[in-house]
């Protein structure tokens, strides 16, 4: 037997090994990058729920509101709208960041899928 013989079962069992490693941080990052984009994605459905909430209390502002003695529930309704809209736009500003960050981890994504 000489050298090259002794060596090939060597490399073959660290080949399999490596193959195998490769295998889980395969499986590890789609995980991963489903994970991150559920939490992208998360972001923008926070932030429409925070400008309904906004409507909502604008609208129960309107209905409290008709006469004019109860003016103040249509201003708190205002108030909370504007807080909540400008909150969601931050949120929707950071969305849009995120998106566009991680575009090209999710089109590798899409890769290792095939």
């Amino acid at each position: 037997m000489n050298e090259k013989d002794k060596g090939e079962p060597y490399v073959d069992e660290k080949l399999i090994k490596w193959n195998d490693v490769f295998q889980e941080l395969l499986i590890d990052s789609k995980v991963l990058i489903k994970d991150l984009s559920e939490g992208i994605n998360y972001i923008a459905i926070s932030a429409g729920i925070l400008f309904a909430i906004g409507l909502a209390a604008l609208a129960i502002g309107f209905d409290r509101g008709i006469r004019v003695e109860e003016i103040k529930y249509i201003a708190a309704g205002f108030i909370i709208l504007f807080v909540t809209s400008a909150n969601a736009a931050i949120q929707f500003r950071k969305w849009y960041k995120l998106r566009k960050r991680y575009a090209r981890l999710k089109s590798l994504q899409n890769q290792i899928a095939v």
